[in-house]
């Protein structure tokens, strides 16, 4: 069951289909599939579920910037000022580095949430 769960997620961190793994989740840089090409599973189950997605992407925009700001002030001595002109711009494009990411993510949660519109694929 845990390996199971983990397999799903390892599937949204990649991309795929959470429910076959095959079938990719995004058609172009910034849309998604409506369902998957391989097993007919859909993305999209109702209108707003993406909105957990959302704060899937600003969690890991806020462990970037207190890791970035960690890692430069264990490193490199910065002074205040220097730390936030850099680490404000860096913060300001964690949302769009991890907005596929977190959608990838969001959708392993959704499918191993509310279960599935369809059988299950042979293993």
């Amino acid at each position: 069951m845990l390996f199971e769960i983990i397999d799903i997620l390892r599937r949204g961190v990649s991309l795929r289909c959470p429910c076959c793994g095959y079938g990719r989740l995004f058609k172009t840089w910034l849309r998604t599939h409506d369902h998957c090409q391989a097993c007919g599973e859909r993305f999209e189950r109702e209108p707003g579920q993406w909105f957990g997605a959302v704060y899937v992407n600003l969690g890991l925009s806020v462990l970037l910037g207190l890791l970035g700001s960690l890692v430069a002030g264990l490193f490199v001595p910065l002074s205040l000022s220097l730390l936030l002109r850099v680490g404000l711009p860096v913060s300001a494009m964690g949302p769009l580095l991890f907005f596929r990411l977190s959608k990838g993510i969001w959708t392993s949660i959704i499918f191993l949430g509310e279960g599935l519109y369809i059988q299950w694929p042979n293993r």
